[in-house]
């Protein structure tokens, strides 16, 4: 499911885990920060972080679960049943990272193991959230608006065209660097929450018809990488 406008066929790791996964979760947008404050819902529950380590580095990703419910619900079961881990970066362009296929080659979606039927998620967009600096998160997907199933891309520049068009769901908040490092081919080695538990259990990956991407080409109100998460 590599993504296009009119196609879609979707500090080190120690300090993190010792004790800074608070201090990420703070860390957010304007845009981000002012829906936030309006809704800071129970202090018991913040947004998951989800620890992604890669061929090339390790990244936290901070998955909004309460600006896009439905779309991180997915990600976090498809991260609990292990799905992601093995997957590679099958598409690399200058403007954003694409994975998550079950196939590798963009054209691959999630098969639920117990009904063995293709999920696919409707799009969800939040108003809020903004394709607006590197590291911002969004699902994949094809033609049709509602084909996200497992594919994501990761922002390495802002993409304001793209707004509206896919479901963001996340932002790095750590690692930003080991974006601009992946490459065609490079793996996800292993993903897990490590600040809130999430359902699920089980693998599955079936082949779509279409492919799932992001939009062809970075024409169009691009700027550039300020080396910065916004999250």
């Amino acid at each position: 499911m590599n993504f296009k406008a009119k196609k879609f066929s979707g500090a080190p790791v120690s300090a993190l885990l010792g004790g800074a996964i608070i201090g990420l979760v703070g860390i957010c947008a304007p845009a981000h920060s002012q829906y936030l404050s309006q809704n800071p819902g129970p202090r018991h529950s913040p947004d998951p972080i989800v620890l992604m380590r890669t061929t090339k580095g390790t990244m936290a990703i901070r998955v909004y679960s309460r600006m896009a419910p439905t779309t991180s619900r997915n990600f976090l079961d498809l991260v609990r049943r292990g799905f992601y881990d093995g997957k590679t970066f099958h598409r690399v362009e200058s403007w954003c990272i694409q994975g998550g296929c079950p196939l590798g080659n963009g054209r691959g979606s999630f098969s639920d193991p117990e009904t063995g039927q293709v999920r696919y998620i409707p799009i969800e967009i939040n108003h809020d959230l903004h394709h607006s600096s590197a590291g911002v998160v969004a699902m994949a997907r094809g033609d049709n608006l509602n084909s996200a199933s497992c594919q994501f891309y990761i922002l390495k520049r802002a993409m304001p065209q793209l707004d509206g068009q896919y479901a963001i769901f996340g932002g790095v908040v750590d690692g930003l660097s080991t974006i601009q490092r992946i490459e065609i081919g490079d793996r996800i080695i292993h993903a897990e929450i490590v600040n809130r538990d999430q359902g699920g259990a089980g693998e599955g990956e079936s082949t779509s018809a279409s492919t799932s991407s992001v939009p062809q080409g970075s024409s169009g109100g691009s700027s550039g990488n300020s080396g910065q998460s916004g999250f």
